[in-house]
Parts: structure tokens; sequence; C-alpha cells
């Protein structure tokens, strides 16, 4: 895994944005950060490919994150991504949506390095 791989998070706190930063920026993956919806969909036409992984967050300000992982299930060329939610609230209703949108996993907040790095270096190793 290499500078080559691509991972987007897509999150509206500036401050967990940053530590996702420091923490992937350090396994040698490029990090593409969104605050919003607008702001994902046009860092991915902007960088002209898809991303590797996206890491999103299920309360975004002003969308919910499982609006937009079907929004992005429905655009064939972003269909496949894998994605990893990160949330506070890993209840059972909120796993099993997850699932059937195909969610590859979920990291509970606050961050755990450790954590970070196992789920991110699964997902991109496959």
């Amino acid at each position: 895994m290499g500078s080559e791989k691509r991972v987007m998070i897509v999150e509206d706190s500036h401050t967990v944005r940053y530590e996702v930063k420091l923490i992937i920026e350090k396994m040698g993956i490029t990090l593409v950060e969104a605050a919003n919806e607008l702001g994902m969909f046009n860092m991915m036409e902007e960088y002209g490919r898809c991303v590797d992984l996206i890491i999103m967050d299920l309360t975004l300000k002003y969308e919910n994150g499982f609006d937009l992982i079907e929004k992005l299930r429905k655009i064939e060329k972003y269909s496949s991504i894998p994605i990893l939610i990160l949330t506070e609230h890993a209840d059972a209703k909120n796993v099993i949506k997850a699932k059937e949108l195909g969610v590859v996993g979920y990291l509970r907040k606050p961050i755990q390095k450790e954590e970070l790095e196992t789920r991110v270096r699964s997902v991109l190793d496959q």
C-alpha cells in the first residue's frame, strides 16, 4: 500500500478530519477531505478518478450519511467504492442499515488510531 491509494473523509468536523488526516498520511496514503455532500462530489470529480475508500460520518450537520451512501450507490462509477462509517452511535439499527447499504465496517468516535489503521489497511489490501 503506498501513495497511489486515496482515501476520502466526509466529515463536517474540522477537528475529526484533521485527526484522520494525521493518521492516514502517516500510513503513506493520500487523504482527500470533504465537509459535506457537495464537497464530496466536487472532490471526486476534481481528482478525475474515484477514491479507493470513503470514511463517512453518519451525522453530518446538514445531511444524513445514509442518504449520501444511497446516492453514491446509485451512481455507477461510485457504486462499488468501499465505505467505512464514522459514528458515535453504533446501535443495532444503524449497523443493520449500514450492512444493507454495503458498508464494509464502522469506526466509533472518538477515533482510535490503531482501529483506524487496521480498518483502512484491511479494506485497501483487498
